[in-house]
Order: C-alpha cells, then structure tokens, then sequence
C-alpha cells in the first residue's frame, strides 16, 4: 500500500499544466471574462420546454445550470419577464402562461428563486433578463387573470405595431410602471444584475401623435423617444442606487448604434430610439450586451461582425461591453469559435450567446473556454478587494487525493467578507496566479477544503495558492503553499508502470469516489461500476489511453447502499476491486 500510494501521489503531482498557454485558436487565454448564456422562457423557446410538470422543470432548468458551469460558463441572462407576465413571484403582473398552461395560474414554486440558489452554489451570476416595452406578440389576449395582465388594465398605454403589442414609453405613467415592476424583481430577490431588452419604441409605425402633442415639449420627436427610454433608464438608476448599490445594470440594444463602414444595417439610433451610448456615458448603466448577430463577413448583405465590435470598443466609455452572438442562425453558429476569438482579439471583456437550445450541442466551443474565468470586477462600483485567506495547508489524504485547507480572512476595509474562493495549482513556483491555466477551481466561501484530483499527472513537484473573491468579484492576494515529496523526486526514474487498480476513495463532503489505476502500454481502456447481477450502473471511463498513472471520478449518489465491483480492462488484460456504498 505504500508504494502504491507513492506512485499514485506521483501521478497526481506530475499533472500540474496539461492545457497549452494558449486556445485553440492561437489567443491567450484571458483570466477575466464574462461567458453568459440567455435562457429564453418566453414561449419556453429554451425552458420549460413542453412540460407544465413542475418537478421535471426543476430537473431540466437545475440540469441546463449544471452543464453550463461544467462548460465553464459564468453568467446566465434569464428571462423573467418576456410578455408583460412574470417568471417570479410579481406582485403586479401574472404568472407566464409557461409554466402551468394558464395565464396568472400560480405554479406552486419560484423559478427565477430556485435559478439564482442552482447558479450561486456553481459560482455562477444570475442577470434578470427584462422585456421592457414589448407586450405581447400576436392577437388580443383572452381572458383574465389575477393579476390582471396590463393589456387588460391599461389598454390606452399600448399600441400594436407590425402585430406586436408595445408600450408607449412617451407616457410618464408607463415608465413608472415599468419602473415599479423591475423595482419588485431588485428589492425580493438576490440577482446579480438586471439586463434591460427591448428597452426600445418598435420603429417609426408607432403611432404617438397624441402622446408627442401632449408631452413632446417643442422637441424634435426623434430627439423626444430617445428622451423618454433615457429618462426611463436614468430613473431606474437613481432608484437602484437608492435600494441595492451594487447592482449590476445592463442592457442589450441592437447591434448597430449608427452605421459604419462595412457594417450597415438597422440603426439603433435613428430608428429605434436607442442611445445606448450616451447611457454609457452619463453612467446610468454599468454594460451593454449589443446583439451583433452576423458573421466575419462571410454572409452577403449582412454587417461584419469584426468591425462592428471594433465600433463597440471605441465606445465604451470606461464601462464593460460584452459582445451577443446570435447562435440561432446557422451561418454565425458555425463561426463561434472564432468569433470568440474575433471579441478576445479586440479586448472585450465577454461573450453571450442567444440563446442556450443554440448552443447547447456546442458548448465545448472547440476548446476555447478549457478554463474557469473569473468575471470582470467593477471598480466604479467596488474597489477595495477582500482580505487573503490565512493559513492555506495541503496534504495527501490517501492513494494520492490531496486535500487543501485554510482559514477564512478577516473582514476588508469595506466589510466584504469572501465569497468564493479560487484554487490554484502549478509545477513552478510561485503560482502565477495571473494565468487561468492555474485556476483549477471556484468553490463558495462557506467551503474551507477543497479535494484535488488529477486524471494524469506530469511533474514531481506541485505548488497550490488560494484567493478570496468578494462579492464584486475583487480578488484578494494569494496566499501560498506548497508540497514537495523527496521520496517520489528520488524514485521518479525507477518507477516501472504496471497494470494495476488501486483502492478508491470516497470524499467525505461530497458523493464522489476516486479510482486511482495504471495502465503499462497503449491500450482501449474502460472502467465501469457494475452490480451483484453484472449490470452495469456507471462507466466512467472508455478511451485509448498511453502509459500512465490516471485517476478516475464518479458521482455515486445514485447508487443504492449495498456492495459493487468496479472492474478495469486495458486490452486483454482485467482488474477489479469492490466498492461499498453506504450514504
């Protein structure tokens, strides 16, 4: 067994870097950014899709969650608000249509609640995706609901433009209501940010002369619409100040502001009323997500992509601008990985894609997210960083599963306490912690532990450092530690592989076990968990592997109490020990 163990730690240790310094496409890999996902819910376009069964709703929208943050994504733009109808708990709009197949019908639980808890236990950020003033699509709503849906209470506030249904934002009395709805979202729940869309009149069919004769105040009426969404965003800000200060506000206006050169198209300015630009200016929003859905110009007649976010670069006037890719069409979902690229090579700080049932089937992205990324601190909003964590210790617990503690840190200057925390881990020393081929995880801050594991390890030597995050994702210095086994340096160039599985070990806080096994030749590997009967419950792994020491996972919290196998093929050759389930 000691041996065995020295030669699993000598695996484990040997990992350190496997990811290249750089992505696929030849960029470096940045440590901060934002990789956001909308969840579309209106029409259940990505959830709850053809199902009103609330348990199977909470097992998809917990399952999208969970392959996100496997993909490494950080952010999720969820839609709470797509017809004037709530994904939430409203105290003035009805429940969607959605989630019960009646308008208004409660569903007995809350997604948008149980979305941010699922989120903020992977590290993830939830941004209350908000229709503003789109209404509703297609024909005069029927029946009622309590609460009643606005078009029933206030039909003199919409009109209906080319069969869509939208608010007249020239009405002080819809911008306060509007106001006071996203103000119900701010004040009960626990978001991240909330992201304005169609924050915007439908085009020039909208027929406002009476509204414009009213209160158009002698202003050219161009000049008047882009007047009443400023005043609108202008006043969510100064009432979002007041409630939650650090709030995230965001916004996602069309993807041209004005036209350019080699990039010309529907202009958000001139036609839509959009001067997203000035919001940056004036400070009334912290980012912007414009939708700059078209490819590297390879499209006939559509904008190119490269220059239009160039555009957005030049303006965004010392706030973030993170760059929407429409995976809905073909054509831009082929190019996603270099239109990633196209963002990184520019310096924008993050990507969002529309919507998740685009790119769901991609979310590898061909390697270009094969790290975690921290999101983009803001110092406008938050400077001051938290406090280090204290006494950081790494040990090997068995066979080769190192566990790595600390204490948590004192309070910051601005009373921050940690949020999460980011586990590094290198084969040099000190751990560049600049570089996000070292961050090998982010766990919540009520965690002082992590257990680290490696599938296949290349170095004698490991260093680890962990840092705090606050809860405006500052990061504190790290604080360091290291590890360094004399016997496994002396013997790395004895140790001769052999076929062999080692005894598994089983996390005490969470429900996964580790199988530790070397492999002597290049060979069709797998390594499955089956039962008394000989049925098999678990593969975990089933690949060609080269000479090794690797270390297999499973999540065994399916499995019921009881004794299994865990058996071991590479070719020809079998091993197998037993495994004892009792939770």
């Amino acid at each position: 067994m000691q041996r065995w163990s020295l030669i699993i730690a000598y695996i484990f240790i040997i990992h350190s870097v496997t990811n290249s310094q750089n992505s696929e496409s030849g960029h470096r890999l940045p440590k901060h950014e934002v990789r956001a996902v909308w969840i579309a819910t209106v029409m259940g376009l990505d959830w709850p899709s053809h199902t009103y069964d609330h348990g199977e709703q909470k097992r998809t929208l917990k399952e999208i969650i969970e392959r996100l943050k496997e993909a490494k994504f950080n952010t999720i733009y969820f839609q709470v608000r797509g017809r004037a109808d709530a994904m939430y708990r409203s105290a003035y709009e009805p429940w969607s249509q959605q989630l019960t197949g009646i308008l208004g019908e409660d569903p007995g639980w809350d997604p948008l609640s149980f979305v941010i808890d699922e989120a903020h236990a992977h590290c993830m950020e939830v941004h209350a995706w908000f229709n503003t003033f789109l209404v509703k699509t297609g024909g005069v709503l029927s029946g009622n609901s309590i609460p009643r849906h606005i078009m029933l209470t206030h039909p003199e506030w919409i009109h209906q433009v080319n069969g869509e249904w939208w608010f007249d934002p020239g009405l002080p009395e819809v911008r306060a209501y509007n106001i006071k709805v996203a103000l119900d979202i701010v004040r009960k729940y626990n978001i991240d940010g909330f992201q304005f869309d169609y924050i915007r009149y439908p085009g020039r069919p909208l027929s406002d002369d009476a509204t414009y004769k009213k209160y158009g105040r002698g202003i050219q009426r161009d000049e008047w619409r882009r007047d009443n969404v400023n005043q609108f965003i202008k006043a969510f800000n100064d009432s979002v100040r007041a409630v939650k200060p650090y709030l995230k506000i965001g916004a996602t206006p069309i993807g041209i502001y004005k036209n350019i050169s080699s990039a010309k198209g529907q202009q958000s300015y001139s036609e839509l009323f959009q001067d997203s630009r000035r919001w940056l200016r004036e400070k009334w929003i912290d980012y912007l997500v414009p939708q700059v859905y078209w490819t590297l110009g390879s499209t006939p007649g559509d904008p190119d992509f490269s220059k239009v976010i160039r555009d957005w670069m030049k303006n965004s006037d010392d706030r973030q601008t993170y760059i929407g890719i429409g995976a809905y069409k073909p054509e831009v979902l082929s190019e996603v990985p270099r239109l990633v690229d196209s963002v990184r090579s520019v310096g924008l700080p993050g990507v969002a894609f529309f919507r998740y049932e685009n790119i769901k089937n991609v979310l590898d992205l061909e390697g270009r997210f094969p790290n975690y990324a921290l999101i983009p601190s803001m110092p406008w909003k938050d400077s001051i960083p938290p406090n280090p964590p204290l006494e950081v210790k790494a040990e090997n617990i068995v066979d080769g599963i190192f566990s790595i503690r600390w204490n948590s840190p004192e309070r910051a200057l601005d009373g921050d306490r940690a949020k999460y925390y980011c586990i590094y881990r290198s084969s040099t020393r000190p751990v560049d912690v600049r570089s996000p081929e070292n961050l090998i995880s982010i766990i919540l801050a009520d965690h002082n532990q992590y257990t680290d594991t490696i599938s296949h390890v290349r170095s004698i030597k490991y260093y680890y450092a962990v840092s705090a995050i606050d809860k405006g994702n500052n990061e504190s210095k790290p604080t360091f530690e290291s590890i360094i086994i004399p016997e496994i340096a002396a013997m790395a160039k004895t140790i001769s592989l052999e076929f062999k599985l080692g005894r598994y070990y089983r996390n005490s806080e969470s429900s996964t076990a580790y199988f530790p096994y070397t492999i002597s030749e290049v060979s069709p590997v797998s390594l499955k968990i089956i039962d008394s009967n000989n049925r098999e419950m678990i593969t975990l792994v089933n690949t060609v592997r080269s000479p090794g020491l690797y270390i297999a996972s499973a999540n065994i919290s399916k499995l019921e109490d009881g004794e299994y196998t865990y058996l071991l093929r590479a070719g020809n050759l079998t091993k197998k020990k037993t495994l004892t389930v009792n939770h």
